[in-house]
């Protein structure tokens, strides 16, 4: 307490005051991000007022309903900076997919009818660095009213990330991640995930080379900050090579945690031209595999084609990027994993469900993606993967509240999940779920993609993991 001229202030809850975005939502951090948890009625990015008004639009009905609900918290990033290494695009079509399945689940039959399910929006910030403040208030939700059970979206394989996590399970709290594909993740409990590991993605890019490569380069990230990229690397060896199938030369090292990565690039072009492999497997992120590829541009050797292959991290990176169109017309194939794509359910219907796609295909359904999303993209692959993480989440709900339709717990979720696999699998989007013991789904469908000169994307056919 503070006295001004006889005056006392409360200087406390000035402070307060003055930090506050919104109820369940303060600002942190250097730049006054407005980090926690909203029902939608907090519009983080202008970018995401529209999905936001939906959100919020479907958490009042089900206050409205009168009925037994739980809410389900969706976490990802949604104020970036240039630190981020995902456009506010991949943001908004997270929201849209988590939309898309919350609607289904209150209005379409998902296992059941009840409870409904209320979507809690919950920001950690840029790069997920206030992922604490977010969490400890997302805590607050557990009791009644909001009767909190689950948590789905996770953003993207980053050290904050796991801390969100961990944190998480030692709430006991379950957690569906959508497009988070580290394979260390797997010693987190109580995380099942929608999309295949790294290593499986890089299983599936070999198993579907193989049939037309015998030969492969490496391409590697050595830096020490990320495992992605060795995680990428031994998958793609250990599944290629045999008496037909071989790796030339040694491992083309470089180091995105050091300067000069373009520069690095040049200089391994000579040793590619010598080898002359039909495959260069690139073990790295999507932003250096841009410069990478730019940088085979100006070759000695453009009579030789060559077919660069990686994993999903691609594919929030280099569409659209038109610098990359003279790379891909001088003999330069980029063809990598995606977690998920509509051309698939085209091009290979035989793997998956008509039930389970329509909700992103049919038209003349007002409440389906192209209706209500026409001017956006299902390419990223992120809104489909965080329909599924919440549909997986509605799943497991009504599967635990069964014929009652009763208000579960999150330890009723827990006990569930260990059920989510074979005849009680969830039929996603991206194609059948089935968790095995350690909440990874097996047997995944795997897109094979090509990008077009024009930025485009081309599908190529499925691999599994």
């Amino acid at each position: 307490m503070l006295i001004l001229g006889g005056v006392a202030v409360s200087v406390p809850m000035v402070l307060s005051a003055a930090s506050s975005c919104a109820d369940g939502v303060v600002k942190h951090g250097e730049n006054g991000e407005c980090v926690g948890v909203t029902d939608g009625s907090y519009v983080f990015d202008p970018d995401l007022a529209d999905v936001e008004r939906l959100i919020k639009d479907e958490n009042d009905q089900v206050l409205s309903a009168k009925k037994p609900y739980v809410t389900v918290g969706f976490f990802v990033q949604m104020t970036l900076t240039e630190n981020d290494t995902v456009p506010m695009s991949w943001v908004r079509h997270q929201l849209q997919g988590a939309y898309l399945a919350q609607f289904r689940a209150n209005h379409h039959h998902v296992a059941g009818d009840l409870p409904l399910v209320r979507l809690l929006l919950v920001n950690p910030g840029t790069e997920i660095a206030l992922w604490e403040p977010a969490i400890t208030e997302l805590a607050t939700r557990r009791a009644a009213p909001d009767n909190l059970v689950a948590v789905a979206g996770m953003g993207i394989s980053t050290d904050n990330a796991r801390k969100a996590m961990r944190r998480l399970a030692e709430m006991n709290v379950l957690m569906l991640g959508a497009t988070v594909t580290s394979d260390d993740l797997q010693d987190i409990p109580l995380l099942l995930r929608m999309a295949p590991t790294n290593s499986g993605q890089a299983k599936a890019a070999a198993n579907y080379i193989k049939p037309t490569a015998a030969t492969a380069m490496l391409v590697q990230d050595g830096s020490k900050n990320d495992l992605y990229p060795a995680t990428l690397a031994k998958s793609f060896a250990d599944t290629f090579v045999d008496e037909q199938h071989r790796i030339l030369g040694q491992t083309e090292l470089y180091d995105s945690s050091l300067s000069s990565v373009d520069n690095t690039f040049l200089q391994m072009i000579p040793n590619i031209c010598n080898s002359k492999p039909q495959v260069v497997y690139f073990a790295g992120r999507g932003k250096h595999l841009a410069s990478f590829v730019t940088q085979l541009t100006g070759r000695r050797c453009k009579d030789h084609r060559i077919t660069v292959l990686t994993g999903d991290d691609v594919s929030s990176t280099l569409f659209g990027q038109g610098e990359l169109g003279r790379a891909l017309d001088s003999g330069v194939q980029v063809v990598f994993t995606t977690l998920a794509h509509p051309e698939a359910w085209r091009l290979a219907p035989q793997a998956f469900e008509n039930a389970a796609t329509f909700p992103f295909v049919e038209r003349v359904c007002s409440v389906c993606f192209p209706a209500l999303f026409p001017k956006d993209t299902l390419d990223d692959a992120s809104a489909i993967m965080s329909y599924d993480a919440v549909l997986t989440a509605a799943y497991a709900i009504r599967f635990a509240a069964g014929n009652s339709g009763r208000v579960v717990s999150t330890a009723d979720l827990l006990q569930v999940k260990n059920r989510l696999h074979d005849t009680m699998s969830v039929p996603g989007a991206s194609g059948r779920l089935s968790f095995d013991e350690r909440g990874t789904a097996v047997a995944k469908a795997v897109p094979i993609m090509t990008l077009r000169p024009n930025g485009t994307l081309e599908f190529l056919g499925l691999s599994s993991s």
